[in-house]
């Protein structure tokens, strides 16, 4: 099944090959592989090409290696690597998404978010993040109540991208902070669950073309079923100090 004649590298097809089986099915999320000795014969390849391929796809989170067990197939989690809605992603995954709106009120701005939006009314937005049957993200958002004209919550089921660019606001730009949060009891009941997951807070400014600053959020989520790419260059060509 490997073309060796091929200028594409063995454990490269190896890699997409066991790729394949897993989007088919033949191995589950959980389910052992095939061992390293038996997809070298299997495969005819050595057994530092099946280590390879093995590794890549551990990196890209397809797979967990456990000493002296085996090999599964993890759960994939949902994967954000450009600017879009969190309902976007997971459209694009085929995976199934509800929104629990916990919260849209108005409130009287701090001074923080006044000095931040320059207005005296801000719309405080909690919502629930659920895929597949998860709790998968916490998402509070703080956005000036002229910006958005919504009479019932229910309008914020769905992208809030989606709505702000009907109220012809774009969004093209964030500032965002990151940070890693202990599982506290709080977070258990917030995301409903015993156990000590993983997660992860974001904090970020979203902006429009003109750097206006349309709302702030916070959010946290599950880190074992949900992976933030980030993306870092240098623009003008120099080197990083």
């Amino acid at each position: 099944m490997i073309d060796k004649s091929s200028p594409i590298p063995a454990y490269y097809q190896l890699k997409e090959d066991i790729k394949k089986k897993i989007s088919e099915g033949t191995w589950s999320v959980g389910q052992c592989i095939d061992s390293e000795r038996e997809l070298s014969k299997n495969y005819s390849v050595s057994r530092m090409t099946v280590r390879q391929a093995l590794g890549e796809l551990v990196q890209e989170g397809l797979i967990v290696r456990q000493k002296g067990v085996g090999t599964f197939v993890c759960e994939t989690k949902v994967k954000q690597k450009d600017m879009m809605s969190f309902s976007e992603i997971v459209s694009r995954t085929g995976r199934t998404l509800e929104t629990k709106v916990l919260q849209f009120k108005e409130i009287d701005a701090s001074k923080e978010l006044k000095d931040i939006f320059n207005k005296d009314k801000i719309y405080i937005i909690n919502r629930m993040r659920i895929v597949n049957g998860f709790s998968i993200a916490n998402e509070i958002v703080y956005i000036p109540c002229d910006y958005l004209d919504i009479k019932d919550k229910g309008e914020l089921n769905g992208s809030l991208y989606k709505v702000l660019e009907e109220e012809g606001y774009k969004i093209v730009n964030s500032e965002t902070s990151i940070q890693a949060l202990l599982m506290e009891d709080k977070y258990k009941r917030i995301f409903n669950t015993k156990e000590s997951v993983p997660l992860l807070k974001t904090c970020s400014k979203n902006m429009t073309a003109e750097d206006k600053v349309i709302f702030i959020e916070e959010a946290i989520y599950r880190s074992d079923k949900y992976l933030l790419e980030v993306n870092i260059s240098s623009k003008g060509g120099g080197k990083l100090k």
